[in-house]
């Protein structure tokens, strides 16, 4: 029986050890604060697309009545929920203004609240007109509030460095780990169950390799023209296949830390050729942006921080 105990005890203490390794090593907001611009550029971008035909949507008489989008989706809250017609386009500029302070980097964790509380005011106000773009980058901005995303590569961090004559970034954080970790695994996730749906789409497309025909099937959609590609089955369902596979493997390969590179580098070829092919650019961007979580920070440091001090 002693030994059992002491298998047990040792096994809890690894697992323990290995589990707290993981989620709470203090690292660098360096990672972080690459993702915290990306996303905030999406973001921007996200709101921003609505100004042409703001009030067509939610404006008085517009298409998406508050009455009917509170009736099909009764579990939605948006701020814009609270914001009179002829207040509309001062809360639209202001929700730019909010999503801006936090892609330079000011405010901290309370602009990072901010700016994800009125993206997802508008994604909520029109979920008719989102899509799976609004769904991934939803998720990078949840987890931006819980690292010390502001730290690195932000208007803060030039702040800290000119008024301490220190360059030095600020120490490594376990909120910054956290906050990687949580992206890691969803995105992980996500390309695992994109993968699975892709073997499962209809007709079998990607089984069959016609799977990037699939994705370029929208009118005037495809940044590029494949209609040459029409005589080459073989390519395309190379590059079907290459983006099925990638989407079931990485989530179990991207783990082990020296192939962790190359799934990284495999992923931005994926996304770009895919935005290439179905002109969903800004999903692509928000893949790779996740992506990016799988960057070690240590890689990101700016040389000066690397040198040796006297």
């Amino acid at each position: 029986m002693q030994a059992v105990t002491n298998y047990v005890n040792d096994l809890n203490a690894t697992v323990g050890a290995a589990w707290n390794r993981f989620w709470f090593t203090p690292s660098s907001a360096a990672t972080l604060g690459l993702i915290r611009i990306a996303a905030g550029l999406l973001a921007f971008y996200a709101v921003a697309t609505y100004a042409p035909d703001l009030e067509v949507w939610f404006g008085e008489g517009g298409m998406l009545p508050l009455d009917m989008v509170q009736n099909l989706y009764p579990g939605q809250w948006s701020l814009l929920f609270y914001v009179p017609a002829n207040m509309l386009w001062p809360a639209y500029y202001l929700a730019l203004v909010v999503i801006g302070l936090f892609t330079l980097g000011i405010g901290g964790r309370i602009s990072a609240l901010a700016a994800t509380a009125v993206a997802f005011s508008f994604f909520a106000r029109g979920p008719l007109v989102t899509g799976e773009f609004e769904s991934i980058l939803s998720f990078i901005l949840v987890y931006l509030c819980i690292g010390q995303a502001d730290d690195m590569f932000s208007l803060k961090a030039v702040w800290r460095r000119h008024t301490t004559n220190s360059p030095l970034p600020a120490p490594p954080s376990a909120f910054s780990t956290i906050s990687l970790r949580l992206i890691q695994i969803h995105i992980a996730l996500a390309c695992l169950m994109m993968g699975w749906a892709q073997l499962a789409a209809p007709e079998s497309a990607w089984w069959s390799g016609e799977g990037i025909w699939l994705a370029a099937g929208r009118p005037n959609m495809p940044l590029i023209d494949l209609s040459g590609l029409g005589d080459h089955p073989r390519f395309v369902a190379a590059w079907s296949h290459i983006i099925t596979l990638y989407l079931l493997l990485m989530p179990f390969v991207v783990w082990l830390r020296l192939a962790r590179p190359l799934v990284v580098i495999a992923g931005g070829f994926v996304w770009l050729s895919f935005a290439l092919a179905s002109g969903w650019v800004p999903f692509a961007a928000a893949m790779l942006t996740a992506t990016a979580a799988f960057v070690e920070p240590q890689e990101l440091r700016p040389a000066r921080e690397l040198a040796p001090t006297a």
